[in-house]
């Protein structure tokens, strides 16, 4: 396995495993199930910690498919650009996720409000990463690429 496959491997796992999170979260906070609540946020510190590696395999990804037909420094520098502030997020989330961990109950309520915001924060933001990156080999995905189908002229008519 090399840098490249870890980069497609992981990116997928760290993205669902946010937005799974924030779904567990958000119905353990409405249903008041603590275990949903502590299971979610292991999610979100496991999605942090994928989100690393994913992170630091993009510039050998990068470099694998900058020179392919259809791709464009455009294309990868969107991709790049989300990525930065993702990674950011998500460690942010990551990190007031195992705070979680250690703080009395009052703090914990506080934090739930954080960690709700930089739930929404980091999962918008990890989708449009992937969206984006997805753009690069994927032109059917592209806004502007998609073309009609060609019709053949019928001799016939």
């Amino acid at each position: 396995m090399n840098p490249v496959h870890i980069h497609l491997l992981l990116n997928h796992v760290a993205i669902l495993g946010a937005i799974f999170s924030l779904l567990l979260f958000i119905s353990g906070r409405i249903m008041s199930e603590n275990i949903l609540v502590r299971t979610a946020l292991i999610g979100f510190v496991f999605s942090a910690l994928i989100a690393i590696p994913v992170f630091l395999t993009g510039e050998p990804a990068e470099e694998a498919v900058e020179e392919l037909p259809g791709v464009t420094h455009e294309i990868i520098h969107s991709h790049e650009e989300a990525a930065e502030f993702s990674i950011w997020m998500i460690e942010l989330l990551g990190l007031i996720s195992l705070l979680w961990f250690f703080v009395s109950e009052r703090l914990r309520n506080l934090l739930n409000l954080f960690i709700l915001l930089f739930g929404f924060i980091s999962v918008i933001s990890l989708a449009y990463t992937g969206l984006e990156g997805g753009k690069i080999r994927h032109s059917e995905i592209r806004d502007n690429t998609i073309a009609s189908p060609v019709l053949e002229e019928d001799d016939d008519h």
